[in-house]
């Protein structure tokens, strides 16, 4: 700098050429330009080139050979308008228009440079800058603004492709600036005008002006981006929906100055949206009607069924005419059919809707497997299956599950294994894997039946699914079983795997994490109970039930007859009551040993007269009530003990599950007591 001052003084002194003080000149003009990112060229009132940076021969696209110093300026455009660079036309038309742009005088107060743009063969943008013309000097400045034009495009089209527009706030003029025509096309030029004349709020609809404000103030508060819709009012009347997304600018000094907003119309989409909430409404409104309706079929469908499989059984049971019992057998059998098809409509729809409930509880996984392949084997003779039952020693005595749902998965499994097995051989297999905190209950259930091929495998755990048409219509089924499988075992943290090949079987293993109680209980010793003695023989023998004094409460006369057909010769005594009021009045005339509560009744249901029983002083208060009911909402275990129940069984009712219910409440043991 002091070098400058110094050849400014020496040449004003004389001393030095008006050359080399140009040179020098030159030398700062190019340190200016370089910082910029500009390039620079000056020209005389002849237009003649007298100074250039080579930077200038890049951007043009020119050699390098190439010396401008000295050229006309008008030569350089012309040669540019022959290459094309300012597009279609006549060559002449460029120069003539440059030579008049540059020698026009500046209006008064005019301080704007002019500008020139042009793009090079190669696609190159450039921007020409003039200074105004004060000494006969001109300053023509260049820059590259490929790259902004390249952003500002990409944006443009980003944009128009969104249907998007974005606008500038000027916290200080405190005015709009609208860019982008999907943005503009989006509030509509009378909009557009309104919010750059009057503000935001002159085109809000007004219920939703305060909500703006506030959304506003926080967001400027916070310095942060915020998101808001909001209802804008159009000429026609109409109400448009408007989505923003606001970014605050923030100054040197850490202050908001202006805040840049991109915004979009949503009306077609949140209306869309409406639509489909409407829709899923009103779908809602009819699957719950569906499930009522199901809910409601299974227990009226229950209560005649209860008629039917009861007596059936009673009649296998108290009457050995072999002429007679295979008809009985085959009416109790179709009824049963009827009740599981029901049982698993049910159930899909309650897994559907996540609404059945686990009740884990310490028990035997083993005990629960015999118990399965044990109620399955009567089956297994009449198919001549050869079913086979293997427990490894590794399998805990005990572990926390829900016993009723794993035999129910089991159950199906043996179902569909005995079904597609005729004449073969069902394995069932127990076992555990892991070790420690992943060790794990591995149950598996292998025939060598009819297999499945791999599109079948595929739909094997689909809902209302089965291998092809022919094995529906010759084996029938819902193709529900393997899905409720499926959905329980994952339910209880497990899960269901299966291979198999077509003609040579299947495997289908269920796997549940072990978790095992915290502390170690004694185990009663298994004993045979009269439900053992009755798989063997089709009449029992006496079995110290006959001291059992039982209440049966039941607005249904057919089921006060199933359960006294049932339970008639192997009791003291049958009372049977039509309600709550009527079950208490009789418990305070005489003593019974058990109550078999039915839960929708007239005047006082089961639920009331339990809890009425149970709040009772009376000697009665602790008497075993065992629900009998065609609710499966209230066939689970849990949620009757929760009302004060000791157990619950679903209707329709057969004898050797009531007998198990009165040995799991040891009734056969007071029994003997109260005779002694």
């Amino acid at each position: 700098m002091n070098s400058h001052v110094e050849a400014t003084q020496k040449a004003e002194a004389g001393l030095i050429s008006l050359d080399v003080m140009q040179k020098l000149q030159f030398e700062w003009l190019a340190r200016l330009s370089r910082m910029s990112g500009l390039a620079s060229m000056i020209i005389n009132s002849d237009m003649e080139i007298i100074y250039y940076e080579d930077r200038i021969l890049d951007m043009l696209e020119f050699d390098h050979g190439v010396d401008l110093t000295g050229t006309s300026l008008l030569g350089v455009v012309s040669e540019l308008a022959v290459r094309g660079d300012f597009g279609p036309g006549d060559k002449q038309i460029f120069c003539d228009l440059v030579r008049a742009e540059i020698n026009r005088v500046p209006s008064e107060g005019e301080v704007k440079p002019k500008t020139l743009s042009l793009i090079t063969p190669k696609g190159r943008r450039l921007l020409f800058r003039q200074d105004l013309d004060l000494d006969g000097i001109y300053l023509l400045t260049c820059k590259d603004i490929t790259s902004d034009h390249i952003k500002r495009h990409a944006l443009k089209v980003a944009l128009d492709s969104s249907v998007s527009g974005y606008m500038i706030y000027n916290l200080e003029t405190e005015k709009f600036e609208i860019h982008g025509e999907a943005g503009r096309r989006a509030l509509g030029d009378v909009l557009t005008r309104r919010l750059m004349d009057k503000g935001i709020e002159s085109i809000l609809h007004p219920k939703d002006i305060e909500k703006v404000r506030d959304t506003w103030a926080k967001g400027l508060a916070s310095k942060e981006s915020w998101t808001s819709t909001f209802r804008v009012i159009d000429p026609e009347g109409q109400v448009r929906w408007i989505r923003s997304q606001a970014t605050p600018q923030l100054s040197e000094s850490g202050r908001v100055n202006m805040v840049i907003f991109f915004y979009t119309e949503v009306t077609s989409q949140l209306r869309i949206q409406d639509e489909l909430r409407q829709s899923k409404e009103v779908a809602e409104k009819a699957l719950s009607a569906k499930n009522n309706f199901l809910g409601r079929l299974s227990h009226e469908i229950r209560t005649p069924m209860n008629a039917v499989v009861g007596i059936a059984d009673a009649l296998i049971h108290h009457n050995g005419d072999p002429k007679i019992m295979p008809k009985l057998e085959l009416i109790q059998t179709s009824a049963e059919k009827i009740v599981k098809i029901v049982d698993e409509s049910l159930q899909h729809t309650k897994l559907s809707e996540a609404k059945m409930e686990l009740d884990p509880v310490s028990a035997s996984p083993r005990e629960v497997v015999e118990a399965a392949c044990a109620l399955w084997e009567q089956q297994a003779i009449k198919t001549e299956v050869d079913l086979n039952c293997r427990i490894d020693p590794s399998v805990p005595d005990t572990i926390i599950f829900d016993p009723h749902r794993y035999e129910q998965c089991i159950n199906n499994l043996l179902s569909n294994a005995l079904k597609f097995s005729p004449g073969g051989t069902v394995n069932v297999i127990l076992t555990t894997i892991g070790e420690g905190p992943n060790r794990k209950l591995v149950l598996a259930v292998k025939d060598n039946g009819i297999g499945m091929n791999e599109a079948q495998l595929n739909g094997l755990f689909e809902a209302f699914t089965q291998a092809d048409k022919s094995i529906s219509g010759k084996f029938g089924g819902t193709g529900l079983g393997m899905n409720i499988t499926k959905q329980i075992i994952e339910l209880m943290g497990g899960n269901v795997s299966a291979k198999s090949t077509s003609g040579e079987g299947t495997v289908v293993a269920m796997t549940l994490p072990i978790q095992e109680e915290r502390r170690v209980e004694d185990r009663r010793e298994s004993t045979q109970t009269l439900v053992s003695d009755m798989l063997d023989s089709a009449v029992p023998p006496k079995s110290g039930y006959e001291n059992l004094r039982v209440l049966v409460v039941d607005d249904n006369a057919t089921n006060h007859m199933v359960v006294c057909s049932l339970l008639d010769t192997l009791v003291a005594s049958i009372e049977v009551a039509e309600n709550g009021i009527e079950a208490i009045a009789k418990l305070n005339a005489a003593e019974f040993d058990v109550v078999l509560m039915d839960i929708h009744m007239p005047i006082m249901d089961g639920i009331e007269a339990t809890l009425a029983i149970r709040s009772n002083p009376s000697a009665y208060s602790d008497i075993a009530i065992i629900a009998l009911t065609a609710d499966p909402q209230y066939q689970q275990k849990r949620l009757c003990k929760n009302i004060g129940m000791n157990d619950a069984l679903a209707k329709p009712i057969k004898l050797t599950e009531l007998l198990a219910a009165f040995d799991r409440l040891a009734l056969k043991q007071s029994s003997i007591e109260i005779a002694a």
